[in-house]
């Protein structure tokens, strides 16, 4: 179970990462001085989020039961 969860941190932090990457520099095709630092913060929070969430049912880790 331990192994599982930090698949769950690891992975969605690694993905959240990724997914703002891909979403600015080739979604938009700007870098972050133009899109700005504090939105692509947001966005990297809200990615990580939501992908922690979908590792964590896939997983069945049940970090959100507890």
């Amino acid at each position: 179970m331990q192994t599982k969860r930090a698949i769950v941190i690891a992975g969605s932090l690694l993905l959240g990462a990724v997914i703002t990457y891909l979403v600015i520099f080739i979604g938009f095709g700007v870098d972050l001085e133009v899109f700005g630092y504090d939105f692509s913060g947001m966005l990297y929070i809200s990615f990580a989020c939501v992908v922690g969430i979908w590792l964590d049912y896939f997983l069945d880790t049940q970090f959100l039961k507890h």
